[in-house]
């Protein structure tokens, strides 16, 4: 396991979101196989693998779209080892990705993501990961505190005005969410008084009266729902939104071969994920072994989306940049043309082969 320093100091998450419920304690370096069942990791060793994909992601329930095609031998079945490393903050993974010391780095488009793009890193986007569905209910919800939509004060984003909305950390997915929200009734993110606070923390900022409302993933919103602290308001927010993406270094894909067979077993895994649904026993007991939220949990969530191939809503994408040149958060003045540093070769390689 090829191992990279961390970011002490620095605890943006490389995710939208870090639903955990007791974040397994492994550092970096540690093989992230610990995890796989035994029969899995027999499999893979008989076979011989061709070769070996190390991403840096955390174990967080968007994880899934790695975590079940690994547990399922899709990768091991196209001969591809895939193993991961805990990234604390997406700069850091990003710098790696390029450098070649990670292969893969699952992230959000945000603020440093972009600043590393127009520094010059040599990095390309290959896949989409988990997002906001097209239509009908998805995970990744606005919620806001129950007595206050219960007695009318907060029925809409219009009632959120001048009050107290908290999410994880700026620049990120979160942020340009809830201006998405608040523009729903003509209104911005400057309407409201942002707190910056951990989303395990959140739950107990609602229970104590602290903030009103909340850009809240995955077990968080559920869990202040069942609760009875929280209420989700406008559940069609940002319908077909990209939220994570796979990002490459160059010399994951100098190996086509190896890129391509990657591909191959991510795409069954996230139309299993499509098929089933994320809270399927068997999935739920994936996500479960890698994120410690307990199956039963998972099974009660919104809804989680990631297309079924791989594609990217590269509308979405530049919608958020724009949202983060006027916040001030990028080193350039003007949009970047995204799809310049796009590689789609290896997915269109493996659709084109799955379809055969």
């Amino acid at each position: 396991m090829r191992c990279w320093r961390r970011n002490a100091r620095t605890l943006l998450p490389i995710l939208l979101a870090l639903p955990l419920l007791g974040l397994p304690a492994r550092p970096l370096g540690a093989s992230a196989a610990e995890g796989a069942p035994a029969h899995l990791a027999s499999a893979a060793t008989a076979q011989q693998p061709r070769a070996r994909v190390t991403i840096g992601l955390l174990p967080v329930i968007p994880s899934a779209t790695i975590f079940v095609p690994r547990d399922k031998g899709y990768f091991a079945e196209e001969g591809v080892e895939v193993d991961w490393e805990m990234a604390q903050a997406t700069s850091e993974a990003l710098t790696q990705a390029a450098a070649g010391h990670l292969d893969l780095a699952q992230a959000t488009v945000g603020a440093a993501v972009l600043n590393a793009f127009s520094s010059g890193l040599d990095l390309r986007i290959v896949a989409g990961m988990h997002g906001m569905p097209p239509e009908g209910p998805g995970g990744d919800p606005i919620v806001v505190r129950k007595d206050l939509y219960d007695s009318g004060a907060v029925r809409d984003p219009a009632g959120l005005r001048g009050r107290k909305v908290a999410f994880n950390a700026p620049g990120l997915f979160v942020e340009y969410g809830v201006d998405a929200a608040m523009r729903t009734v003509g209104l911005t993110i400057d309407d409201v008084e942002i707190q910056t606070i951990p989303f395990p923390d959140i739950p107990a900022a609602f229970n104590n009266g602290i903030i009103d409302a909340a850009f809240l993933p995955e077990p968080f919103a559920t869990q202040t729902m069942e609760r009875g602290l929280t209420v989700q308001i406008i559940p069609d927010l940002l319908r077909g939104a990209q939220v994570t993406v796979l990002i490459a270094g160059r010399a994951f894909l100098q190996d086509r071969a190896t890129a391509e067979a990657f591909m191959r077993g991510y795409l069954r895994g996230l139309r299993d994920l499509q098929r089933d649904g994320w809270g399927s026993p068997e999935h739920a007991a994936i996500i479960e072994r890698y994120t410690r939220v307990p199956a039963a949990t998972i099974q009660r969530i919104l809804p989680q989306y990631a297309d079924p191939d791989g594609r990217i809503n590269w509308d979405s994408l530049m919608d958020q940049q724009r949202f983060y040149l006027a916040r001030g958060y990028l080193r350039y003045t003007e949009p970047l043309d995204l799809l310049r540093w796009s590689d789609d070769g290896p997915r269109q390689a493996a659709l084109q082969a799955l379809a055969q």
